[in-house]
This record gives C-alpha cells, structure tokens and sequence, in this order.
C-alpha cells in the first residue's frame, strides 16, 4: 500500500489507516488531538476492533497523505489506553468536510513546490525521487551495472543506492530498517535467499517468507530485487 507523501497532522483526515510497525492495520483515525495549551500535536484517537484507543503523539512515526505509521505492535493495540475525557480535537472529523480534505491532501502532494517556493526539503525530496526513479531503471535495464553501482545497498561507500534496499544482497541490519520487517524478519529473509539463491520477485520473497498482502505492498516502494548472477 502507498501511503502518500509525507504529510501533517493538521492534514489528517478520518478513516486514515493506522500501520502497527509489523505492518499490521491496528484500525484507522478517528480524531486528531492537540496539546491543551499550545497548538502541538498530541496524538490520535484511534478507532480499533477493540474500541477507541489513545495513541500518545510519541508513538507516531510517521504521518502520509493515506496512512499513518505507529511505533507500537499490533499486539499491543489492545493494551493502550482509552481516549482521555477532557481533551483538545483539531478539528470536528464527525463533520465529515471530506471534499475539503481531499483538496488539501491534493496541493499538498502536487503543489509542494508551491507552497513552499525555494525550500531545501522540497527540492530534496525531488532529488530523491529523481535518484530512486533512475535507479529502478538502471535495476530493470542493466542489472550488473546497477550492482556495480550499489543500487540497494545504502551500507557501500559511495553507493547510488538511489533510497532503495536490494534484498538479495544487503545485509540484515539494512533489510530490517524497511518498513515491515524486523530483525528476526530480516535474518529469516536472509537464510532463505541463501537457500534459493536469491528472490526472482517481491510475491516470490512474500510467498517463500508467508508475509501478509500488506507487508509485501509496503515494501514495494523501498526495494529492489538484483539478481544474484545478472550475467548468468
């Protein structure tokens, strides 16, 4: 699943998806909260299979357009607390200005640039996606010179890793960094790519790894699969 691009809490809007760190869906966004005294972002209340659960503002990672990260398990979803009573929302989401959040979460996306004319993370950020997009290709198209260059492996000096992880040859510290995966993920990943020499694909790694349909699509924006013997 793409999550978007990087966005803010002030742009959250109700039924956002909530992503555990095992990539788990622990439910979705049912009201933004902020610190009583000043404007600051104080968690969520988020809507769960086991009801309404706080989540401190501490234990968010990372906020999408589509989806938001949690530093938290999905087993422990069920132990967090209930929303406190007296507290400060952001915004009405019951209201539902759907149409306006749509609008937001579009400038946001496309109109970067725009909106926030001459900033260095802006145009970090179309460094990045610029490096990624050449990477794939020189992954698809050449796949020696992109070994050669370091596609995937952001743990080489000088590298064009391009932001991507090549998980048939990095090493398990790299791998369990990705979204998803874990350290014991990571070294089980590396056994069995030793065993079949190397993933010919991202379903053959989730089929060989029994990873859930989500775990495998949160990955596929941060990976490359090199062949292990791309003259063979």
């Amino acid at each position: 699943m793409d999550e978007g691009v990087p966005s803010s809490y002030l742009l959250l809007a109700k039924h956002t998806p909530v992503y555990c760190s095992d990539g788990i869906v622990a439910g979705t966004v049912k009201e933004v909260l902020r610190e009583p005294a000043e404007d600051i972002f104080d968690g969520l209340v988020l809507a769960s299979r086991d009801g309404d659960r706080y989540v401190p503002a501490e234990t968010v990672t990372a906020i999408h357009a589509r989806g938001v990260d949690i530093g938290l398990a999905s087993a422990q979803i069920p132990q967090l607390p209930a929303p406190p009573t007296h507290r400060r929302v952001k915004y009405d989401l019951a209201n539902d200005d759907g149409p306006w959040i749509d609008v937001l979460h579009w400038l946001c996306e496309h109109l970067a640039h725009v909106l926030h004319p001459g900033d260095p993370r802006v145009a970090r950020a179309h460094e990045r996606l610029a490096e990624r997009d050449s990477a794939l290709k020189m992954a698809r198209e050449d796949p020696r010179l992109a070994l050669e260059a370091g596609v995937g492996r952001p743990d080489l000096p000088d590298s064009f890793d391009g932001g991507l992880v090549d998980l048939n040859h990095a090493p398990v510290d790299v791998i369990a960094s990705l979204p998803s995966i874990d350290r014991d993920l990571a070294e089980r990943l590396a056994r069995a790519r030793a065993e079949v020499s190397g993933f010919s694909s991202l379903e053959d790694l989730g089929a060989v790894l029994d990873l859930s349909g989500h775990q495998v699509e949160r990955l596929r924006n941060h990976v490359v699969l090199l062949p292990v013997d791309p003259g063979g």
